[in-house]
C-alpha cells in the first residue's frame, strides 16, 4: 500500500516505521494536493494541532482514502469532517510495548487498524473516545517516570524502546484530563524534571507556570 505521512510526532513515526517494515511504501507528504497518489494517510501531529490539520485536509481527501491519526489523547471523532468525504477514519496510537489503542467509526476501520498493527507484530485494544484523554495522561506519566529513572541510571541497561517516547506537546495536552489533585501535582513535578534533564525548555517552563497557578 502506498502511504503518505504528514507530521513529525513520535507516535506517527513509530507507525510509519512499522508500516515500512511490513512492506508498505511510505512517503513524506510535502503537498496535500498529491494525496490522490496514495491509498492511506498517517496524520502524525499532536493534540494541539490535530483539529487545524484536519480542517486543512478537508479540501484534499477523497472517498476510500484511509486516514489514521496517531494522537493517543484524541479519538476518531476528530476525523468526522473527513469522514463526511468518504474516508475510512481510524485513530491508532501506541500506549505500551506492542500494544496500540485504536478507535474507528465502523467495522471496516477497526479491521484495517487491526491488520496494520498486526503486520507490525503488535496487538490492538479498542478505546472509546471518552476514555482516551485519561489513558493518555496515565501513559505519559508512566513514561516520564521511566525516562527519569533511566536518567538516574536505574534502567541503564534497558533497551530504549521500552522507555517509550513522549512528545512535550502531548504531555501538556494530556495533563488537563487529570482530575485527582495529587496526581496533577506529581505529573507536573515529573514534567518539570523531565524538561530539565532532557533540555526541553518549553516543557519545563510550562510545568513551572502550572505549578505556580
Amino acid at each position: 500500500m502506498r502511504v503518505a505521512h504528514l507530521g513529525d510526532s513520535s507516535a506517527g513515526r513509530e507507525l510509519v516505521e512499522g508500516m515500512m517494515g511490513a512492506g508498505h511504501d511510505v512517503v513524506k507528504l510535502e503537498d496535500p494536493g498529491d494525496l490522490r497518489e496514495f491509498q492511506a494517510l498517517v496524520v502524525g501531529v499532536g493534540d494541539a494541532r490535530l483539529e487545524a490539520t484536519v480542517e486543512m485536509l478537508e479540501s484534499f481527501v477523497f472517498d476510500g482514502l484511509i486516514v489514521i491519526h496517531t494522537c493517543l489523547s484524541r479519538g476518531v471523532q476528530v476525523l468526522d469532517p473527513l469522514e463526511a468525504h468518504g474516508v475510512v477514519a481510524v485513530a491508532a496510537a501506541p500506549f505500551a510495548q506492542k500494544r496500540w489503542a485504536i478507535s474507528a467509526l465502523d467495522e471496516l476501520g477497526e479491521t484495517i487498524a487491526s491488520l496494520i498493527v498486526g503486520e507490525m507484530g503488535a496487538t490492538t485494544v479498542e478505546y472509546r473516545d471518552t476514555e482516551r484523554p485519561g489513558l493518555a495522561a496515565r501513559v505519559y506519566y508512566a513514561r516520564m517516570l521511566r525516562r527519569l529513572a533511566r536518567h538516574a541510571d536505574l534502567f541503564e541497561d534497558e533497551p530504549p524502546e521500552l522507555l517509550g517516547n513522549v512528545d512535550s506537546e502531548e504531555i501538556v495536552a494530556a495533563f488537563y484530563a487529570i482530575e485527582e489533585p495529587g496526581l496533577r501535582r506529581s505529573y507536573l513535578e515529573s514534567a518539570r524534571r523531565l524538561g530539565e534533564v532532557e533540555l526541553r525548555e518549553e516543557l519545563e517552563l510550562w510545568a513551572l507556570q502550572e505549578e505556580n497557578k
